[in-house]
């Protein structure tokens, strides 16, 4: 659309741009399960390799585990908040008072809290994406004129409830200057780039629920499978629509019997070795890198 309305020079800028915002996306994910995606990453492959239905067949059943998730902690803060906890501490909104529901980031008072939801706001920016992939499928999906547009419909919905609901639901389950949390982000404890790291899990844990974090353990390893395999899928056809329109070699045309344009997906596929950076530097670190960048790329498109 860029190099339609603007220039073919803007159209090939935002077209790689794009195919790398969603490779470094894979390594991303791998790093943040650790060694629990360097085997979920075979079955990421070979579930691209093969055609658009296998694709949309695990993300079917992947996304299943995302929507237990997401109302599974729901529950939770709603359930813990209104008292039912081991503790019995009916805490309802109390840690947006205290400390605060804004946290001072580099000054202090007003402008640190402003600067506060600034970096919030960079962080967010890297979590809201979506609305694209749904357009990719269209090409290889059936009867696209009725399923895409019921997609697009109900997408916008999905993101103020997964998404608006979820920060809402963060807030209250544990203050932004819990000590676990805050030395995990520091850098300073373990379990960065890990489930361990996620606000829910550090609020069971500080409330005494001991089975519940293990669920949420389970279910965040399929929430994060599917993620990768839907960058994997995203770029591989990122890739193969530069190559059709001319802004990148035409060997990355071919494609097999199944529709998969294999050499596309072989680049690809070189992308989740970076991972490895992973071995040298913390996960956090590395981390850290992946999400500067992906974020920077997103902004851009």
């Amino acid at each position: 659309m860029a190099g339609h309305w603007v220039d073919d020079a803007l159209g090939f800028m935002a077209g790689w741009n794009f195919f790398f915002y969603e490779a470094l996306l894979i390594p991303f994910e791998v790093t943040a399960l650790n060694s629990v995606l360097g085997f979920g990453q075979l079955i990421t492959s070979a579930i691209n390799i093969l055609a658009v239905r296998a694709y949309g067949e695990a993300e079917f059943w992947l996304s299943g585990g995302k929507v237990i998730l997401i109302f599974l902690l729901f529950a939770f803060t709603f359930i813990t908040m209104v008292g039912g906890n081991p503790r019995h501490d009916a805490y309802g909104f109390r840690y947006w008072k205290n400390p605060g529901a804004f946290a001072e980031h580099i000054t202090t008072g007003s402008l640190g809290r402003f600067e506060g939801f600034l970096a919030a706001l960079w962080s967010a920016s890297f979590t809201v994406v979506g609305p694209e992939y749904i357009s990719m499928v269209a090409a290889e999906a059936k009867r696209p004129r009725i399923y895409i547009k019921n997609a697009f419909k109900t997408v916008y919905w999905r993101f103020g409830i997964f998404f608006i609901g979820g920060a809402l639901a963060v807030g209250i389950v544990i203050p932004y200057n819990d000590k676990t949390l805050v030395g995990i982000l520091a850098g300073t404890s373990t379990g960065a780039g890990t489930a361990a790291a996620s606000p829910y899990v550090i609020a069971m844990q500080n409330l005494g629920i001991g089975v519940l974090p293990n669920i949420v353990n389970a279910l965040m390893v399929t929430s994060i499978f599917s993620a990768g395999n839907t960058y994997t899928y995203c770029a591989t056809r990122s890739l193969y629509g530069l190559a059709l329109e001319g802004r990148a070699p035409k060997f990355l045309r071919y494609c097999t019997n199944g529709g998969v344009p294999l050499y596309c997906f072989l680049i690809v596929m070189i992308f989740p070795f970076l991972s490895f950076l992973s071995v040298s530097s913390s996960s956090n670190v590395v981390l850290t890198w992946l999400v500067d960048l992906i974020t920077a790329g997103g902004i851009i498109d």
